[in-house]
């Protein structure tokens, strides 16, 4: 996998979502978490450190790419990326985060509807893929873990974010991409969301029925095996040291003669994350 990452980089020193693809913002902090704790992997981590930071923008957040005019999720990535060897450009970029939210739902009348047909307090609110817009999971989860990275683990809208995620939690599940019930039912959760999820709850010590309901969810049988999806459970059983042998073996028999999982630097990236010894 390793191999496989240093073949991919892009002579801007970024990453792509595959070899030869232009480099994007998420896949290149992914990759640089993955291969920051190993020294034959300086060169090209110093790289990809000095490619985010020519990409950020005057405002201290990330768009999805250098030529993005707006900045946007990504930032939590390049954020979390930065956070250990550039506190300047990594502090900018916690402090857009802290100043951005998802949309909330100030008026009573408004909250509870909300309330009664989608079952969420949308007076709590996590964070967004793009200013204005309203809060999702995944982006939520992300930018608590880029927060924690910088130490800001009491501000209250940490303490908001991870509220919103319980609130959006499956009730007898984990999470989906946001509302947890829709029209007549619960909605599905997806591995991505619940794995980031849990991840992120876990970084900030909180651990409860939600969790171990969705934990448990996750370590079932039932679900699509991609590699993308074997990654992030990987990734998330690492973190509570959980055996690691299943998605070891399910992700060997993924991997591609080249060393990558579906030849994505992304997954890659997460898989090495998951995998490898600590």
């Amino acid at each position: 996998m390793i191999e496989f990452l240093q073949r991919a980089q892009n002579a801007d020193g970024g990453w792509g979502y595959k070899l030869g693809g232009m480099s994007f913002v998420e896949p290149t902090a992914a990759v640089l978490l993955a291969l920051s704790s190993d020294a034959q992997n300086a060169a090209a981590v110093q790289r990809a450190r000095g490619a985010l930071r020519q990409w950020q923008r005057a405002d201290g957040g990330w768009g999805i790419a250098r030529s993005d005019t707006e900045s946007g999720w990504m930032t939590a990535w390049a954020v979390w990326a930065l956070a250990a060897s550039d506190a300047d450009a990594a502090q900018r970029g916690a402090q857009w985060l802290l100043e951005n939210s998802g949309i909330r739902v100030t008026d009573t009348a408004q909250a509870q509807s909300a309330r009664t047909i989608l079952k969420i307090n949308a007076a709590i609110t996590g964070w967004a893929w793009q200013p204005g817009d309203a809060a999702w999971v995944f982006p939520t989860a992300l930018t608590l873990l880029a927060l924690t990275a910088m130490q800001t683990r009491d501000h209250a809208r940490v303490q908001e974010g991870i509220l919103y995620l319980l609130d959006r939690a499956i009730p007898d599940s984990g999470w989906n991409i946001g509302n947890p019930f829709m029209v007549t039912s619960n909605l599905p959760p997806t591995v991505e969301n619940t794995a980031l999820a849990l991840i992120a709850l876990r970084r900030l010590n909180v651990e409860n029925e939600i969790t171990q309901r969705a934990r448990d969810w996750l370590a079932q049988e039932s679900f699509t095996p991609t590699a993308f999806e074997w990654a992030w459970r990987a990734w998330y059983w690492k973190t509570i040291t959980a055996p690691l042998e299943r998605a070891r073996a399910a992700l060997q028999t993924l991997q591609r003669a080249d060393g990558s999982l579906d030849g994505n630097p992304l997954t890659t990236a997460l898989a090495l994350m998951g995998t490898r010894a600590p």
